[in-house]
């Protein structure tokens, strides 16, 4: 026999839960009426979901970077350092002494954040870039070795037929330290992607830097030396970095800032 009580009782519960929440929203909207507009416009997103695009997901930052991406000087002779955070932290014009070598990460892309402005870089046909990315992927997407490694894939099909021309590194995720914050990965996993990187380099015919055995500790961990949350670099870490990477810029020798 069906029985009424049921749903009904669900329809009450939801019906209170709806009605604390208004209650809260218009309590918050007499303290911080802007806080509480934040929040409807989020619930409304959620409620339209169907219509709201997953890119409405991606922060301010991310559409900032890009929109000044495409408004700064652009040319053949650039060379392009692309990735998340961890390449949007280097004072990369600096470090390698060279006035072509333009910074185009941003913090916390992923592979799928990079495939949607990579536009943004092919447009300009670059002498060369030097791409690390697949570490929010795996901390932040959740996605395994594989499933990154496939996505990645998705790049360097783009870079081949777009920009055949274009000089492609392919530099290697670098290790995290877990006992200086809280679990960030599995550094065997790192490996196993470094793995997949070195080996679909070699399928497209680009180079693989190693920047991983660089920076790892007596514990198979990213130094302490070098990082204070076990992810991020310090300035020492981006010098071992630069060491490493800096014969392979194109007239590194010869194209420097003035006065150095």
């Amino acid at each position: 026999m069906y029985n009424l009580r049921e749903p009904l009782s669900q329809v009450l519960s939801f019906s209170f839960i709806v009605n604390i929440f208004l209650l809260s929203v218009l309590g918050l909207f007499i303290v911080n009426p802007d806080k509480a507009l934040y929040i409807l416009s989020n619930l409304r997103n959620i409620f339209n979901f169907k219509k709201t695009s997953y890119l409405n997901t991606y922060p301010p930052y991310y559409w900032h970077k890009i929109n000044q991406f495409t408004k700064l000087p652009q040319s053949e002779s650039d060379i392009i350092m692309l990735g998340d955070s961890i390449t949007d932290e280097g004072e990369w014009i600096e470090l390698l002494s060279n006035i072509n070598v333009k910074n185009r990460g941003i913090s916390g892309d992923t592979i799928e954040r990079i495939l949607y402005r990579l536009e943004t870089i092919l447009s300009t046909k670059p002498k060369q870039i030097f791409l690390m990315i697949g570490i929010n992927d795996l901390i932040n997407a959740h996605k395994s070795v594989a499933q990154t490694l496939d996505s990645y894939e998705e790049i360097l099909r783009e870079f081949r037929e777009k920009i055949p021309n274009t000089k492609i590194f392919l530099q290697s995720i670098l290790p995290v330290n877990n006992t200086i914050y809280l679990y960030w990965q599995d550094n065997n996993n790192i490996l196993k992607l470094n793995l997949g990187l070195r080996e679909l380099a070699t399928k497209y015919n680009y180079e693989y830097i190693d920047l991983f055995s660089h920076l790892l500790d007596s514990e198979q961990q990213l130094d302490a030396r070098y990082t204070k949350d076990g992810v991020h670099l310090n300035g020492e870490a981006y010098l071992v970095w630069k060491s490493i990477i800096e014969k392979y810029l194109v007239g590194w020798n010869d194209v420097n800032i003035p006065g150095d």
